[in-house]
């Protein structure tokens, strides 16, 4: 039987393909093992080679994408997830890299850029709940808070065990003041992820604004513990802080704030509450 050169030219595109697929996983393994061993510098040497080596492969970028989202390199991360995006043709897989770029415009405050990614994401694939989370974050910084409800609800629908959903339910009446409800949907975020550190940290403000300071320094003391590189939760114990008369300890949690970049990802409260109590406690 002979087989056409077309048919072999074919077939040895798919062998190279798979053999890359292959290859790239090896380097994501290699650097998830780096990761576990938190030798960042090792994971992303080894992603970048591997970029580099082979400069087509959509999982790479996303791995390393993420890494830099992670260390706050966000327009190094959005770099990243755009050049992921440029080369997926599949619907789902684009709706996860917009999710996850969208989700780091919104962390530069880029919120217009962010729901253009987000509602993208959610019409190339209904059923990704992190769009649809990250979607309902940035409906309440672009004063939609009706759509946030009804994104957050819709993944509890598809999802009923989805803690961040609770977390941005309980965020969002938080900001309608209505704190006893949103402590509702904090606990259950705890109990549902209790090794995750936002449900502690957004349940120590609440805490705070019905001034239970006992439990809100321990919320936010937990948070720290499981996410030290959070800005707003330091941010949150420096309140608690100010609240218990602690201005010395407050001043310090408020310039860890500003050094892990909350100015950048939520604007200029931790400098104006710096300005109004630190010059007075030194």
């Amino acid at each position: 039987m002979r087989i056409s050169i077309n048919v072999i030219t074919c077939l040895l595109i798919s062998i190279a393909s798979l053999a890359q697929s292959n290859t790239a996983m090896y380097y994501q393994d290699k650097a998830e093992e780096y990761i576990r061993k938190k030798d960042y510098k090792g994971a992303m040497k080894t992603l970048t080679l591997a970029i580099n080596e082979m400069p087509d492969s959509i999982s790479l970028y996303d791995m390393r994408g993420a890494l830099f989202e992670a260390f706050s390199n966000y327009e190094a991360a959005i770099k990243d997830f755009t050049s992921a995006i440029e080369k997926s043709e599949d619907n789902t897989l684009t709706s996860h890299l917009l999710a996850n770029r969208g989700g780091t415009k919104y962390r530069i405050r880029d919120f217009e850029g962010s729901y253009s990614d987000l509602i993208l994401a959610v019409q190339l694939d209904s059923m990704n709940i992190d769009a649809l989370n990250n979607l309902a974050a940035v409906c309440k910084e672009i004063n939609r808070p009706e759509d946030a409800l009804k994104y957050l609800n819709q993944i509890i629908l598809i999802d009923s065990t989805y803690s961040p959903a609770y977390v941005n339910l309980g965020f969002t009446y938080q900001e309608m003041q209505q704190h006893e409800k949103a402590i509702v949907f904090f606990d259950k975020a705890v109990e549902l992820a209790p090794e995750e550190a936002l449900g502690y940290s957004n349940r120590s403000f609440s805490k705070l604004k019905k001034n239970d300071l006992k439990g809100a320094m321990n919320d936010i003391n937990q948070s720290i513990k499981l996410m030290p590189s959070n800005s707003y939760a330091y941010k949150i114990r420096a309140l608690i802080e100010i609240e218990k008369g602690k201005l010395v300890n407050a001043c310090k949690d408020l310039t860890r704030s500003i050094e892990l970049g909350y100015t950048q990802q939520y604007g200029e409260e931790v400098n104006e509450l710096k300005s109004k109590y630190c010059n007075k406690s030194h």
